[in-house]
């Protein structure tokens, strides 16, 4: 079972790290996080992580919400980011393992808001305090592909990030 969750990981790391380094569309990012975190509830789940399943698995279901931002009159305003947050909140109660969940709370609100910025710079840029979050999540589980993954995706955003406010400099002077 240990082998099987770590292969479901490497699918969704294999997906995460596919987009990461390229210039993508938000609706890409949306499509490609909704695979990764359903990928990543069944992969924490067979660890006995349940904070980890259950908050992955809805952070698929708020990915699909985001992505009608600004589509749709009921999907403006802060009342989704505030329904979204507390219903984060309610999980990590219902699931608390100590600590590692208030690792988890801060991580999914920072994905939140990741998630609903419409800028891909702004997404990528909080990719990574979200990713050493999760770093952290899945060393305190024994998550290796998890740690891989995280490792990576971190870096490979610090890349991205780096290498467009360079673009940015050079096109300003």
């Amino acid at each position: 079972m240990y082998y099987l969750a770590q292969a479901i990981g490497f699918c969704a790391t294999a997906i995460l790290l596919t987009y990461t380094l390229m210039t993508v569309s938000r609706r890409t990012i949306m499509i490609c996080n909704i695979f990764i975190n359903s990928l990543w509830g069944v992969h924490y789940l067979m660890l006995g992580a349940y904070t980890g399943a259950f908050c992955s698995m809805f952070t698929a279901f708020m990915v699909v919400a985001c992505s009608f931002k600004g589509k749709n009159k009921l999907f403006k305003g802060l009342w989704i980011p505030v329904l979204f947050n507390a219903a984060f909140l309610v999980i990590e109660i219902f699931t608390w393992a100590g600590y590692p969940t208030l690792i988890q709370m801060a991580g999914n609100f920072l994905l939140f808001l990741a998630m609903w910025s419409d800028r891909e710079i702004e997404i990528k840029i909080l990719f990574i305090p979200v990713g050493i979050l999760w770093f952290i999540y899945n060393f305190i589980y024994f998550s290796w592909i998890g740690l891989i993954c995280q490792a990576l995706a971190v870096s490979f955003n610090v890349i991205y990030v780096t290498k467009y406010f360079l673009k940015k400099r050079r096109e300003n002077a």
